[in-house]
């Protein structure tokens, strides 16, 4: 767990932070953009077209992924008045988004940017998909370093051990697991099963786009995908408010992974009906 990557003194007492949850989301942002620079020749979008695409993506995406999380956790904001929870809402720096939240604000920044460039909102969802997978895979090593995310207890060889003063060791002495001031349980490093889940999927959704036979195909094989994963993955997290040893029930993300995969099946079905060819191989 290394929160702060660099901490580097300056003159007058400040110092220059570098987070590490900050810094892999802005990395997972520039090679989301890196690769839709070839990527997107597929639309006839040039390399400056996909930067400012990546622009009004990372930041509709931040904003919908941190406001999901102060609504599903309003606790960790507003626990001291709403003065307090106010700064704290603003302290990006520090974590605090949820991916679903990311999906919507981003496909709200996507359409407008489609309707500004007269694009087809279906085809640009089917080229945003393999580079939101990719920006999820880098940014969950962030969520490593900071210590975010983490699963529940587990004797797995490759399970990990956070430090004292980690969000997990504190969370298990609220519990009972261990005691006041002791060591934290090995966990499931659920932050690196997403990191490979989401590389995977970015692999397989780039390797079809190119190849799609109708529009939509891509994106809604993405909603299928990782609605599936993260189902499996909220069983192995621990950072939801209601999680207990002994007591397992639906998150709030599992249900909004059962309607992306529903919403996402429902599309995949609709536009294979469709049979709408994608826009790079129409005439424009």
């Amino acid at each position: 767990m290394r929160p702060i990557l660099l901490d580097l003194p300056l003159a007058g007492g400040l110092h220059l932070r570098l987070p590490a949850y900050g810094t892999f989301l802005v990395l997972g942002m520039l090679a989301a953009v890196w690769v839709s620079g070839r990527h997107g020749r597929h639309l006839g979008l040039r390399r400056a077209d996909a930067f400012d695409l990546g622009l009004w993506l990372l930041a509709g995406g931040v904003l919908g992924a941190h406001l999901l999380h102060i609504a599903l956790h309003p606790g960790l904001y507003f626990a001291g008045g709403s003065g307090t929870g106010l700064k704290q809402a603003a302290s990006l720096w520090r974590g605090g988004l949820v991916y679903y939240g990311g999906l919507a604000g981003g496909g709200a920044a996507l359409w407008l940017w489609g309707r500004r460039r007269g694009l087809p909102l279906i085809d640009l969802f089917d080229f945003v998909a393999p580079l939101g997978a990719l920006g999820l895979s880098v940014t969950r090593v962030g969520c490593f370093l900071n210590g975010c995310c983490y699963g529940i207890p587990s004797r797995l060889p490759w399970a990990v051990t956070f430090p004292p003063g980690s969000l997990a060791q504190r969370r298990q002495m609220e519990l009972g697991l261990i005691a006041s001031g002791g060591a934290a349980l090995p966990v499931h490093p659920v932050q690196l099963y997403e990191f490979a889940a989401a590389l995977i999927f970015f692999l397989v959704l780039w390797y079809r786009f190119p190849k799609r036979r109708y529009a939509g195909e891509v994106v809604a094989a993405f909603g299928i995908l990782y609605g599936s994963w993260r189902l499996i993955a909220e069983a192995l997290r621990a950072d939801h408010p209601g999680w207990r040893p002994d007591v397992f029930g639906v998150t709030a993300n599992q249900w909004l992974s059962l309607i992306l995969i529903a919403v996402a099946g429902t599309g995949w079905w609709v536009s294979r009906r469709a049979a709408r060819a994608p826009i790079s191989s129409q005439a424009r």
